[in-house]
C-alpha cells in the first residue's frame, strides 16, 4: 500500500467508532526519543522518516507537525502524499491542540493508542478539548501494519562498576533516601535509560541507544523490574537477585499498578509514563509527578564517568583525523559520496576494541544538504563530493568508555566569502559558551542566549537547541538539562553537555560545530561558587574558512590553543599521513 492507501484504510476503521480524529505521535510505551522499527507507526502512515513528529488524520485531512530541524526533509518526503507539514513555532501554522479545536465537532471524537501518549501530552489535550470524549484504547496502526517488525529479543548485558562507578544497590538506596524524605511510598519508572542506568544494565532493543524496554516499580523495600525474561541469561539473573530486583514479565507491570493498596502515594514523571500505565493504577492511590528522580541522578555522571568519557574521546578523536585524512584525498577523485563516507565513518569507529555501536545515525551532509539539520544520505542519491564546499559531518559512538557526540564543518577546497563569515560566526557562538563563567543555578536557557549572541548580533539565527545533555553508553541525547531556549533546568557540577551552535541556508550550506563539555568547578568567593565548561572532545577544527579578522583576540587565542592540545593528545596514536594530516589541521593561524 502506498500512504493514501494506508490513510483510506485508517479513515474506513475511523468510521466504524464515527472517530473524528486520530493522533499517531512519535513513540513507544516508554516516550523514547529514539524507537524500534516496530513501534515507527507515524513514519508507517506518513512516510516521514525523521525523529520527531505527530500525524493527526480527519475524515478529510492528514496533517504533519514537526519542528525546524525537519522542515525541509518534510516537505520532500510528504511530497508524494495528501500529508500537509504543519510547522511547529512557525505563527502561521495553528498547534495541533487549536486545529483540532478548529474540525472535531463539539461533542466529536479524538482518539489515540494510549500506550503510546504520555500523561504530560493527553492533560495538555484534555484542557483544550472541552465537551468532546477522548478514546485511549484504539490501535489502528497494528491492524494495518501486516509486515510489522518484530521487537529484538537480544539478551540483556552487564555494565561493570569500573565503567560507572557506582553499584546499583547504591543508586536504590539513594533513590529510596529521596523517596522517604518526600513521602512516596512507591516510585514508577517507565524511562528505559533510567532503568539501564540505574540498575547497570544494557540491551539492544533500540537502534543506536543501548537499551531494554521494561518497566520499573520501586516500594520503600523491595524493587520489581518488569522485562521479556527470555531476554536475561543466568549470571543476569543471579546479578538481579543478588541486588534484591525481582522480575516479572513485561506486562505484569499493570498488575502490580493495580495491586497497589489505596492511600499510598506513588511518584512519576508524566512525560515518560504513557496514559495506559497510568489508568492501571487504583484510584485511591495518591499520584505525584515530576522529572524522573533517576533522571536527575544519572545526570550528574560520577568520576568514573567522567575519566572514562575523556577516553572515549581520544578513541574517537584518533578515529575522526583517520577519517578526515581520508575524507579530504577522497573528494579530489570524484568518486566519493555522502553515503560512501557516512559506511566509512562507521567501519572506522568499529575497529575499535571498545566500540559498542553508533550513537546515532551520522549525518553527512555536502554543500546544501548540511542545511538539511538532520540529513541521513541514503544508499540512492547521495550527493557526488568533491574538492570545493563544504561538508558537515555529525556523528559519534558507544564505546565502553563512553559515549561521544561531534560534529565539525570541513572546507574542501573553494568557498564563497558568505560562507566565511558563517563559518567564523558560528565558531564565534561555539568559543563563547566555552569562554564563559556562569554561577551556581545558572539555566540553560540563560547559557542558550550568551552562546547566539555573536549571530545575533549579526541578525542571524539558529533554531535547535545550543546544547543537550550526554548518556553514558546510553541514549545521546539525555536530559533534563541542556541549552536552550526552553530549559529552565540548573547546570550543576558534573552534568554533560553538548554545545553546537549552527547556522543554515537553505539550498545553499550549512554549519554546525560540536564538542561536548563537563561542568566543573571554576571558583568560589563570597559571591557564590561558579562553574566553567570543561571541553572533552579533541579533534581539530577547521581553521582554513575562518576570518580572523572576525575574531577578538581571546577568540583568536581559543582556536590556536585548542588545536595544540588537539596535537598534543591525539598524535601519539597517530603516524604517516594521518600524523601529517593532524599536524597541518592543528597549524596555528
Amino acid at each position: 500500500m502506498n500512504i493514501n492507501d494506508r490513510l483510506e484504510n485508517l479513515r474506513n476503521l475511523m468510521a466504524e467508532r464515527k472517530i473524528e480524529a486520530y493522533i499517531i505521535p512519535t513513540s513507544d510505551p516508554h516516550q523514547s526519543e529514539y524507537l524500534a522499527d516496530h513501534y515507527k507507526e507515524r513514519e508507517f502512515i506518513s512516510g516521514f522518516t525523521g525523529s520527531a513528529g505527530t500525524a493527526v488524520i480527519t475524515t478529510d485531512d492528514a496533517k504533519l507537525w514537526t519542528d525546524s530541524r525537519y522542515f525541509l526533509q518534510a516537505d520532500k518526503e510528504l511530497s508524494s502524499s495528501e500529508f500537509e507539514l504543519m510547522k511547529m513555532g512557525d505563527d502561521n501554522y495553528p498547534s495541533i491542540e487549536a486545529y483540532l479545536d478548529e474540525v472535531v465537532s463539539d461533542f466529536g471524537k479524538v482518539a489515540f493508542n494510549g500506550k503510546l501518549f504520555s500523561v504530560k501530552e493527553y492533560k495538555k489535550l484534555s484542557e483544550s478539548m472541552g465537551a468532546r470524549t477522548l478514546v485511549s484504547d484504539v490501535d489502528y496502526i497494528s491492524g494495518l501494519w501486516t509486515d510489522r517488525p518484530d521487537l529484538r529479543d537480544d539478551k540483556v548485558w552487564l555494565l561493570g562498576e569500573e565503567y560507572v562507578g557506582e553499584s546499583a544497590s547504591s543508586k536504590l538506596s539513594c533513590i529510596r533516601d529521596v523517596m522517604e524524605a518526600e513521602g512516596y511510598d512507591y516510585y514508577f519508572i517507565g524511562a528505559v535509560e533510567d532503568i539501564c542506568w540505574l540498575l547497570n544494565i544494557r540491551g539492544n532493543d533500540i537502534d543506536y541507544n543501548p537499551v531494554v524496554l521494561c518497566y520499573m516499580l520501586i516500594s520503600k523495600d523491595r524493587a520489581y523490574l518488569c522485562i521479556d525474561e527470555n531476554k536475561l541469561d543466568g549470571e543476569v539473573k543471579d546479578y538481579l537477585e543478588e541486588n534484591n530486583i525481582k522480575t516479572h514479565s513485561y506486562d505484569y507491570i499493570y498488575t502490580l499498578l493495580k495491586d497497589i493498596p489505596g492511600k499510598n502515594r506513588i511518584f512519576l514523571d508524566p512525560e515518560r509514563t504513557n496514559v495506559a500505565i497510568y489508568d492501571s493504577i487504583n484510584s485511591n492511590v495518591k499520584v505525584s509527578t515530576g522529572t524522573n528522580i533517576t533522571s536527575n541522578m544519572k545526570a550528574i555522571k560520577t568520576e568514573a564517568e567522567i575519566e572514562n568519557t575523556r577516553k572515549a574521546y581520544i578513541i574517537d578523536g584518533v578515529t575522526l583525523v583517520k577519517f578526515f585524512n581520508w575524507l579530504e584525498v577522497g573528494s579530489t577523485t570524484g568518486t566519493l559520496n555522502e553515503y560512501v563516507a557516512s559506511k566509512k565513518l562507521h567501519e572506522l569507529r568499529a575497529e575499535n576494541e571498545s566500540f559498542v555501536e553508533d550513537s546515532f545515525e551520522a549525518i553527512v551532509g555536502y554543500k546544501e544538504n548540511a542545511a538539511i539539520v538532520h540529513y541521513a544520505p541514503a544508499s540512492v542519491g547521495s550527493k557526488t563530493i568533491t574538492n570545493e564546499g563544504m561538508i558537515l559531518i555529525d556523528s559519534g559512538a558507544h564505546y565502553m568508555e563512553g559515549t561521544t557526540d561531534i560534529t565539525r564543518t570541513i572546507a574542501l577546497g573553494y568557498i564563497t566569502d558568505e560562507e566565511k563569515t558563517d563559518y567564523t560566526l558560528v565558531l564565534k557562538s561555539h568559543i563563547q559558551t566555552f569562554l564563559a563563567k556562569f554561577k551556581a543555578k545558572t539555566s540553560g536557557k540563560r547559557l542558550d542566549a550568551i552562546a547566539k549572541n555573536p549571530l545575533w548580533n549579526a541578525g542571524k539565527d539558529y533554531f535547535h537547541g545550543t546544547g543537550h545533555g550526554v548518556g553514558y553508553l546510553l541514549t545521546v541525547h539525555e536530559g533534563p538539562n541542556g541549552i536552550s531556549q526552553g530549559t529552565e533546568t540548573e547546570f550543576k557540577e558534573h552534568m554533560f553537555t553538548s554545545v553546537e551552535p549552527g547556522l543554515y541556508i537553505a539550498n545553499s550550506h550549512g554549519i554546525r560545530i560540536e564538542n561536548q563539555a563537563c561542568v566543573q568547578k571554576w571558583q568560589e568567593n563570597d559571591f557564590g561558587k561558579f562553574y566553567e565548561f570543561e571541553n572533552l572532545t579533541f579533534v581539530p577544527i577547521d581553521t582554513r574558512p575562518i576570518k580572523t579578522e572576525m575574531l577578538t583576540n581571546e577568540e583568536l587565542d581559543w582556536i590556536n590553543d585548542y588545536n595544540v592540545m588537539c596535537y598534543e593528545k591525539l598524535s601519539p596514536y597517530l603516524e604517516g599521513s594521518d600524523l601529517e594530516y593532524l599536524k597541518e589541521s592543528c597549524r596555528e593561524i
